[in-house]
C-alpha cells in the first residue's frame, strides 16, 4: 500500500511538474498583435473628447465638385465654377486642399483654398455636412476668398457619396469686393462615416440603414 501511494505522488509531481515547464513555454511566444485601425488608433470608444488627431494614419477621401452654378444674371461660361479637393479624415472633420475654378474662361480664375468640413447629423445613409473655407484667387488684385457651404450627401456605394451643396463666396481685395451664392453637386470618395459620424473600422461594415417601424412582413413577402 505504501509503495502505491509513493507511486502516485511521483507521477504526480513529474506531471505537473511538465506541465508548468509547457506554460512558461507558451507565454514566451511572441503573442499577435491585433490589426490595428484608425478608428482603434485615433478615437476612444468612451469618450469623443479623447479623440487624438493622428495625421500618419488618418485615411485619404476626395472632394469633388464638377459642377455649381452661381444665382444672378450673367452668361453660363461666368457663373460655373468646378473644384476638386484632397486631404485627410479624423472621425467627423475632413481637412484638406481645394483648386478649382470660378468661371469656364481660360483665364485668371483659379483658386486655392483650405478646406475644413464637419459632419453634423447622420440618418442612416444620409448626412449633413458644413464646410468652412479660406484662400486665394489668382487674380491681379489676388483676391481673398472665403467659404460657407452646407451639404447633404449621400451614401451609395462603400467609398462613394453624392450630395448636393449650397453656400457663399465670399471675395475681397484693396478694389473689389463681392458675394455670390451657389448650388452645386459634388461627390465624395472615402471612408464611410457611423449614424454618430465617426469613421468606420472596416470597408465592408457599411453605414446601417434605419430600422423601419410599421407594420410587419406576412408571410412570404
Amino acid at each position: 500500500m505504501l509503495r502505491v501511494l509513493l507511486l502516485t505522488v511521483t507521477a504526480w509531481y513529474v506531471g505537473g511538474k511538465a506541465l508548468a515547464q509547457t506554460a512558461n513555454a507558451d507565454t514566451t511566444r511572441k503573442q499577435p498583435t491585433p490589426l490595428q485601425t484608425y478608428h482603434s488608433l485615433s478615437r476612444s470608444s468612451e469618450d469623443s473628447t479623447r479623440s487624438i488627431f493622428n495625421f500618419k494614419a488618418a485615411p485619404i477621401y476626395v472632394r469633388t465638385t464638377p459642377f455649381s452654378i452661381y444665382t444672378g444674371a450673367g452668361s453660363p461660361r461666368d457663373r460655373i465654377a468646378q473644384n476638386i479637393e484632397i486631404g485627410k479624415s479624423f472621425n467627423v472633420i475632413d481637412l484638406g486642399i481645394s483648386f478649382g475654378r470660378n468661371s469656364l474662361r481660360p483665364d485668371t480664375t483659379l483658386f486655392l483654398e483650405g478646406r475644413v468640413t464637419m459632419d453634423v447629423a447622420n440618418y442612416g445613409i444620409f448626412a449633413n455636412e458644413m464646410t468652412i473655407g479660406a484662400g486665394r484667387v489668382f487674380d491681379k488684385q489676388g483676391s481673398l476668398m472665403l467659404e460657407l457651404t452646407y451639404s447633404i450627401i449621400a451614401q451609395v456605394a462603400p467609398k462613394l457619396g453624392i450630395g448636393l451643396t449650397t453656400g457663399y463666396y465670399d471675395f475681397s481685395s484693396e478694389q473689389t469686393d463681392s458675394s455670390k451664392t451657389f448650388y452645386g453637386i459634388y461627390l465624395r470618395f472615402g471612408l464611410l462615416r457611423t449614424d454618430s459620424g465617426g469613421l468606420l473600422g472596416g470597408i465592408m461594415r457599411g453605414r446601417s440603414r434605419p430600422v423601419r417601424v410599421g407594420r410587419p412582413h406576412r408571410h412570404g413577402r
